[in-house]
């Protein structure tokens, strides 16, 4: 069987996806182990027969990574210049604390125990659950299958350990904020139509002029129901539909006066709405004013559906292919306002090759530059170079016909596929060299030291978070961020329900990926021990 899988590499290759992606979905306790799970079958699979690492296809690895990094780029790049400004004292403390964890991880397991610096390397990377990190590793390293053996011991402690600290900030009812700069979009929508009872303008209804708070339909007491478009005063006796979070909607009802006996939107005779899907690229990377619904076809956007986040529309909203728009529009200009939109499902999974390869191309080449320094060598390779490339194509969007962000279900399986393959790859090449290092006196000193340091690290962010003013929520959030695995925000969220979670994993989550990057660089540098250890500890 073993000799198959060595003669039949993608075979191999493609077994390991199947049962890696089988124990992802195993739940061990609060989490599961998701695309990590292929890693850890790959381990398995390339402990049982040296020859199998020897037959896996080379390069494999390096195109799927490339498709992981450029599309968690693409999408994390908004998010991360458009918090740059508010969010810069975090960052800068993130970037303190990984640099910190990185000298404690390489002196302690260097000095104190005599570990080379490749193991240690592929073990930060671990503690941080960084895929590009590993391969930033295993590039500047001479085997890089001691890498990997590092990032499988560390991957789990940083699960285990980043959950408990989830834990115990979530267990923290008196935390105090007093810098976070806000909650941001609230984490789920309402729809209410509210009787109005007092005269007061439109723009001095509480939350209006924050953007937090919307109105859709409009039915004056003598008029019939129309698209709420430019309201000015209104007046005892008119109905207005309110689009906004729970708190926010309940305070621009107090302020207006009370919820109406029926709901405008039950009625659709006059006015229409629906969820159209953008599919037109020639509207992608533009604001919700700029598609000039309102001139057009006298229609207003209430909400864009992203991924599995609402979020309330206002004119300065940016939107993306595979946007699911909320139109409000008079009910005989439907099918025009479908058509200029999009509304083809054929085109959500399109992706444009001319932008994609052009992106990945200049990813590639920033990446190649290299800095030497004593004996280190720094560089983005194809674990940062694309991913910074990404970064600043997503946030610029476009530049003339040319659409870089993917339609949001293209993305996520671009960056699937990318990251399944890259998994795979390196636990079958690594599994060899993982199954005679782990399991010994080695692994465990392996351990403790990376035990040691995501203890470390994980304290340094909260602390920085908590001295900064962030609140519970947002340092859940960054914690979630800095450490980069999906598996533990999904945790955070099930713990607390607050968009500032979500706002301090994108904060941190790519910035965390570029400082690990040279961290780890610079931990592969350091030399083997002068008196070697004792082989029968290894």
């Amino acid at each position: 069987m073993w000799q198959f899988f060595a003669d039949n590499p993608w075979v191999a290759v493609f077994a390991v996806i199947t049962l890696g992606a089988l124990l992802g979905m195993v739940r061990f306790g609060p989490v599961r182990l998701g695309a990590a799970g292929v890693l850890f079958v790959g381990l398995l699979v390339g402990a049982l027969d040296e020859d199998i690492a020897a037959a896996v296809p080379a390069g494999v690895s390096a195109l799927g990574l490339a498709l992981y990094v450029y599309t968690v780029g693409l999408e994390s790049g908004p998010a991360f210049f458009r918090e740059l400004r508010g969010q810069l004292p975090v960052m800068a403390g993130a970037v303190v604390a990984l640099a910190v964890t990185a000298a404690v991880v390489g002196l302690v397991g260097h000095r104190w125990f005599g570990i080379d610096g490749p193991f240690l390397a592929g073990g930060y990377a671990g503690i941080g659950t960084t895929t590009p990190g590993l391969a930033a590793a295993q590039d500047a390293s001479e085997d890089p299958t001691q890498p990997a053996v590092g990032y499988a011991i560390g991957y789990p402690l940083a699960v285990v350990i980043t959950i408990m600290f989830v834990s115990a900030i979530a267990a923290r009812r008196h935390w105090t904020a007093r810098r976070d700069p806000g909650s941001g979009l609230p984490a789920t929508l309402v729809t209410r139509t509210v009787q109005v009872a007092r005269d007061l303008r439109w723009a001095d209804v509480p939350g209006v002029a924050a953007h937090r708070v919307l109105a859709s339909e409009y039915r004056p007491a003598d008029g019939a129901t129309r698209v709420a478009r430019e309201l000015g005063r209104l007046s005892p006796g008119d109905q207005v539909v309110l689009v906004g979070g729970e708190d926010d909607v309940r305070a621009a009802t107090d302020a207006l006066g009370s919820l109406a006996p029926r709901h405008l939107l039950d009625d659709r005779s006059a006015v229409d709405y629906r969820r159209v899907l953008l599919t037109n690229p020639d509207l992608a990377g533009h604001t919700v004013g700029e598609l000039g619904l309102g001139e057009k076809y006298g229609a207003l956007v209430s909400r864009v559906r992203r991924g599995d986040f609402d979020m309330l529309a206002h004119d300065d909203l940016l939107l993306q292919l595979d946007d699911r728009v909320r139109v409000v529009m008079p009910r005989e200009r439907t099918g025009e306002v479908t058509t200029y939109l999009g509304d083809t499902e054929a085109k959500v999974s399109e992706v444009s090759a001319v932008s994609l390869g052009l992106g990945l191309t200049l990813g590639f080449l920033v990446g190649i530059p290299s800095l030497t320094l004593g004996s280190t060598t720094l560089a983005l390779g194809t674990g940062a170079g694309p991913l910074v490339m990404g970064m600043i194509l997503g946030w610029r969007r476009r530049t003339g016909p040319l659409v870089w962000t993917l339609p949001t279900r293209a993305n996520l399986t671009l960056r699937q596929i990318g990251l399944l393959l890259f998994l795979a790859v390196v636990g079958l090449t690594s599994g060899y060299s993982f199954r005679e290092n782990a399991f010994s006196l080695f692994g465990l000193k392996l351990a403790a030291v990376l035990a040691i340091g995501a203890v470390i690290s994980y304290a340094l962010m909260v602390l920085v978070a908590k001295a900064l003013g962030q609140s519970r929520e947002r340092t859940m959030g960054l914690l979630s961020g800095y450490v980069g695995n999906p598996a533990i925000v999904a945790y955070a969220n099930s713990r607390a329900s607050d968009s500032r979670i979500n706002n301090g994993y994108s904060t941190l989550f790519a910035l965390a990926i570029l400082v690990k990057i040279v961290c780890i660089q610079l931990i592969v540098g350091l030399n083997a021990p002068t008196v070697p250890p004792d082989p029968r500890l290894r």
